[in-house]
């Protein structure tokens, strides 16, 4: 089964440009990001925007058709191991549960102070969250941290030093064609919040594959989505936080 969303165009303020790229690279994680540039007639994104639903009813990944579209949320809302964990449990095998286990990892893990600096954290969020079929460097959350902590992992998005985290308010999700049941590639865009502000131009960017593998879902593989193609036609959380 081809899985896609069938959002059409949508209403992203801006054009995508931060990357926010995590993929397995001499043992670590390596982070890049880039400065995004608006649109000429582009109006500013706030907090305060009210996300538009997305159309229920679509079939699902799992093949029984989804339920409830992607909330950006699920887990909760405090960003820590419990929030990753509790996601993954509650995930249905759909496509839909695929996104929500991709974002709540994504906000999990673009934060600062970093979360994964804890190694006891990162080693279970690795042991769970990881599928057996990901490259051994990549699952090693803790070694991947270690090996940046002296590196701006936002290069120059938000200034040194500064607390940070990802909001999926006015957020983007996308699946990409060619998904499967069992096999889904989950495109993501979120912005930044600095100083309890969401800023109206800095969003972080991700793209990640997602495998249903002992009755959950397990993150493969990380890379950079085609900016273009979620920005043209992402599809809004519902909820957002």
């Amino acid at each position: 089964m081809r899985m896609v969303t069938a959002s059409g165009r949508s209403r992203w303020p801006i054009v995508i440009g931060a990357a926010a790229l995590v993929v397995a690279i001499s043992g670590g994680i390596a982070y890049t990001a880039t400065r995004p540039t608006p649109t000429p007639t582009a109006a500013p994104s706030t907090a305060t925007a009210t996300p538009t639903p997305t159309p229920t009813g679509s079939a699902g990944a799992g093949g029984i058709g989804d339920d409830v579209a992607p909330t950006g949320c699920l887990g909760g809302q405090d960003r820590n191991v419990n929030m990753v964990l509790a996601a993954q449990a509650d995930a249905k095998h759909t496509s839909y549960g695929a996104v929500e286990v991709a974002t709540t990892f994504y906000r999990w893990l673009w934060q600062s102070p970093n979360p994964a600096a804890n190694s006891a954290d990162a080693n279970t969020v690795s042991a769970a969250i990881m599928s057996s079929t990901a490259n051994e460097a990549f699952r090693d959350l803790a070694a991947g941290y270690s090996a940046m902590a002296n590196t701006d992992i936002t290069s120059g998005q938000v200034p040194a030093n500064t607390p940070f985290h990802l909001s999926t308010t006015n957020g983007l999700w996308l699946i990409s064609e060619g998904s499967t049941a069992d096999e889904v590639e989950v495109n993501i865009a979120a912005g930044y919040v600095v100083n309890g502000e969401l800023s109206p131009t800095k969003t972080a960017v991700i793209s990640q594959t997602l495998v249903w593998e002992d009755n959950a879902w397990h993150i493969q593989s990380a890379g950079t989505p085609d900016q273009a193609k979620l920005a043209a036609g992402g599809t809004r959380y519902t909820g957002g936080c």
